[in-house]
């Protein structure tokens, strides 16, 4: 009988063992990675998602707002618009930006009334990353972008009036919902730790920039909402600042900057890999106005003779590249300006939005009598913002972004605010200041021109570019798009005034970009 007993149980574990052995979920369990972390942490995911918000950079952007120029061709479709190169608009942030926080999003919803700081931020952020895809290819798909799971996997593309008025309501909706008593993202949160008073300022900031976009397009609209960002308050020191920091380590390098060495400043002095310099247009003004921020920013690299260089960061010395006129390195390519070490730190900050834009944003509010404040002083103070952001860059000798108080109070008295001019001279003035001030931030400057007209750059007429030597005004829409979204892509085309075969029509204007 114990024989008989044994032989079962044997039998019985055998048998147990085998379908064990043959059970799918024991199998996905046998070949799980331990490490692997399968659900969504919030705050884990927001450092991510702050990390990844530096825009794009797009060479083109800084090349046509004539800061950079090149002698190359191919590295040069911004300079000399003789391509179509490089001039697609960002989709890859459906699938990476956004859809970072849609499930960040999703996971606070379990408790949306604890968690109404999280949720609040994540809105804030929506709205800033679809802003900068909706102002370079205009109409995109919005209300049912992220609805795949649900079974939508052909958005439909809405009307850029339509996407501004949802992200002017998500701003309002979630600055107002912001409550100091709950918990933010805290220790994950790179710009505030948690701090909701800043991201209320942030958010309000971000509205302001978007109201004053309508002021060609739809102008009583565009003051309400200028109105309502001040009325809630906007970032106006440099402790509100919303800046990323990096360091110079394997994994946290700032990868603008090391895009910016690895195409051209890979050492001082000698052959550029793409040919680039500082355009004439940034640096005559610079010198012109005789612009302390030129001895940061800019540096020239003399040969020592011994192979060697040597910096020169004299006013007098500074020279520009003119924008699309040599397509040969020159003779004397060594006596062109380029950014300076301090510049090409890979452990500098990146700003994200600061008082500099703040306060000449309020500036050009007070001259359209839609802020009470004074012109004048806004300005100066976006002018003195603008200045002393460059204290957040570490020194790299010989160049050094600590300028003293005198030298503040010497340019702002040689580039006096004109009170007494015209509308469209302060206009131009605050605008090339926001061009100066925000130096790096290609996006917002590209679209302040748009708007404004200012700063006026040099026309380029390349031989055999694409845009009968006009600056592109809007970036193509992917042709994947006609693969997997045709019937709302070119819907989307076609109501927009341009058709896919003339490669998104880069001259065509977006709907606030109004004649």
């Amino acid at each position: 009988m114990k024989r008989k007993l044994k032989t079962i149980y044997v039998a019985f574990f055998a048998t147990t063992m085998i379908v064990q052995g043959c059970n799918p979920d024991s199998l996905t369990n046998l070949n799980k990675n331990p490490n692997r972390v399968d659900k969504v942490i919030p705050e884990y995911m927001f450092t991510g998602a702050i990390l990844n918000m530096p825009q794009d950079s797009y060479g083109v952007m800084a090349q046509g707002m004539q800061y950079f120029s090149s002698y190359k061709e191919v590295p040069a479709v911004g300079d000399k618009f003789y391509s179509f190169g490089g001039t697609g608009a960002p989709f890859n942030y459906y699938i990476t930006k956004l859809n970072r926080l849609f499930q960040i999003q999703n996971a606070l919803q379990e408790n949306p009334s604890e968690n109404v700081n999280k949720i609040a931020i994540c809105r804030i952020l929506r709205a800033y990353h679809f802003h900068q895809l909706t102002d370079v290819a205009g109409d995109v798909p919005y209300f049912n972008a992220m609805q795949g799971e649900n079974g939508n996997l052909k958005p439909k593309y809405d009307t850029q009036r339509e996407i501004y008025l949802d992200m002017f309501k998500e701003l309002d909706e979630a600055a107002s919902s912001l409550d100091a008593s709950k918990p933010g993202f805290q220790s994950a949160d790179l710009f505030y730790k948690g701090d909701v008073t800043k991201w209320k300022k942030f958010a309000y900031t971000l509205m302001l920039r978007l109201g004053m976009r309508l002021t060609k397009v739809e102008e009583p609209l565009a003051k309400t909402w200028v109105q309502k960002a001040i009325t809630g308050g906007v970032i106006t020191d440099n402790t509100d600042i919303a800046k990323i920091d990096y360091a110079n380590v394997a994994g946290s390098l700032n990868n603008k900057i090391n895009g910016w060495i690895n195409g051209n400043y890979n050492k001082p002095g000698g052959d550029n890999v793409e040919g680039g310099k500082y355009a004439a247009t940034f640096i005559n003004h610079l010198k012109n106005t005789k612009d302390p921020r030129l001895a940061t920013i800019s540096v020239i690299w003399v040969p020592t003779g011994d192979g060697g260089y040597k910096a020169d960061t004299t006013m007098s010395a500074q020279r520009g590249m003119i924008s699309g006129s040599i397509n040969t390195r020159p003779l004397d390519f060594d006596d062109y300006s380029e950014p300076s070490l301090l510049v090409l730190n890979v452990a500098a900050p990146i700003i994200i939005m600061g008082p500099a834009e703040s306060y000449l944003l309020l500036a050009e509010a007070a001259i359209r009598n839609w802020y009470s404040g004074s012109a004048k002083e806004a300005y100066e103070k976006g002018v003195r913002a603008g200045m002393t952001q460059w204290a957040l860059w570490s020194d790299q000798a010989p160049s050094s972004g600590k300028l003293s108080e005198a030298q503040i109070a010497s340019y702002i008295k040689n580039n006096p605010f004109l009170s007494s001019s015209t509308f469209e001279k302060q206009l131009e003035q605050i605008s090339i200041q926001k061009w100066v001030s925000m130096f790096g931030d290609d996006y917002e400057v590209f679209a302040n021109w748009r708007r404004t007209g200012y700063p006026k750059l040099m026309p380029v007429n390349y031989p055999g570019n694409v845009t009968g030597g006009q600056m592109f005004r809007r970036f193509s829409i992917p042709l994947s798009e006609n693969l997997t979204n045709k019937e709302n892509y070119l819907e989307a085309l076609q109501r927009q005034g341009f058709s896919e075969s003339t490669n998104d029509n880069l001259t065509t204007r977006i709907w606030w970009d109004k004649q």
